[in-house]
């Protein structure tokens, strides 16, 4: 993929581009370390042969500067990034696929922009969820390789690969460069209501006319189905909803043939 930095509100702001064709843009959930070549590097090159696909790591995520003030965890500020992204690409009829947050970020901006045309979410929150144990743990920053170990098993279905080695080099990454401080400033305070923040209406929904496409992991702890997936599809007017079985939260990691097909196809 090929790197650009672009400037949103005197902040840096990381896309990456590969391939060609109509214009896809992708956007990655929150979590410690998350990023587009970590939420979507399994996919990106499929989605590549038939797609212009462009990547954008949002504010304090991947290769985007960090907010020098609070608050961190910025619902509406993403979006509004995510649609100054748009603006940038210039406005033409595009795809948009949203992993987790990144899902809810899609459909409230697909509500607001004709632009967009069709959805694919993946794992989307912004139903009306209660937070969690395991939602709780991902959103942690882990202060030990134990701690990060137990997150990533409960975000996955097989956690066959999920060795010791893995979580010790992640670990390790994720201890440089201030990674830790900040995630923890951002996820700090009631995180109820950070997760509230992310709420889509019934209303809302209902404005999105672009075709969307909900694929949600059954066995998927942190963001369960039937509080998020289920609320989606139930009001937006134009929707195809999948619930995979032996899924977990990201099913462009676990079954990414799957997930591929059924994305190209809605995609067109």
């Amino acid at each position: 993929m090929q790197t650009e930095d672009i400037e949103f509100r005197q902040h840096r702001v990381r896309l990456y581009r590969a391939g060609q064709g109509p214009t896809l843009l992708l956007i990655h959930g929150i979590g410690p370390g998350t990023s587009i070549p970590a939420n979507f590097g399994a996919v990106i090159p499929a989605l590549a042969e038939h797609h212009t696909v462009v990547g954008m790591d949002l504010l304090g995520f991947g290769g985007s500067e960090r907010k020098s003030a609070p608050p961190f965890f910025d619902f509406p500020l993403w979006c509004e990034q995510t649609s100054f992204v748009i603006d940038y690409l210039g406005k033409n009829a595009l795809g948009v696929w949203g992993q987790s947050l990144g899902g809810a970020m899609a459909l409230k901006v697909a509500a607001e922009c004709p632009a967009i045309k069709k959805v694919v979410a993946t794992g989307a929150g912004g139903g009306p969820q209660e937070m969690n144990p395991a939602l709780n743990r991902f959103w942690t920053f882990p202060k030990s390789a134990a701690a990060l170990q137990q997150a990533l098993l409960s975000s996955m279905y097989d956690t066959s690969g999920i060795t010791d080695t893995l979580v010790q080099e992640r670990f390790e990454t994720l201890r440089q460069g201030g990674v830790g401080e900040y995630f923890e400033s951002m996820m700090s305070g009631d995180k109820q209501a950070l997760l509230d923040s992310v709420f889509l209406s019934p209303e809302l929904l209902g404005q999105v006319n672009a075709d969307v496409l909900i694929l949600h992991g059954r066995e998927d702890i942190p963001v369960p189905y039937e509080h998020t997936a289920l609320h989606l599809g139930a009001h937006l007017p134009n929707c195809n909803t999948m619930i995979i079985g032996k899924c977990g939260h990201n099913p462009a990691r676990e079954h990414p043939d799957l997930t591929l097909r059924l994305a190209l196809d809605h995609l067109g």
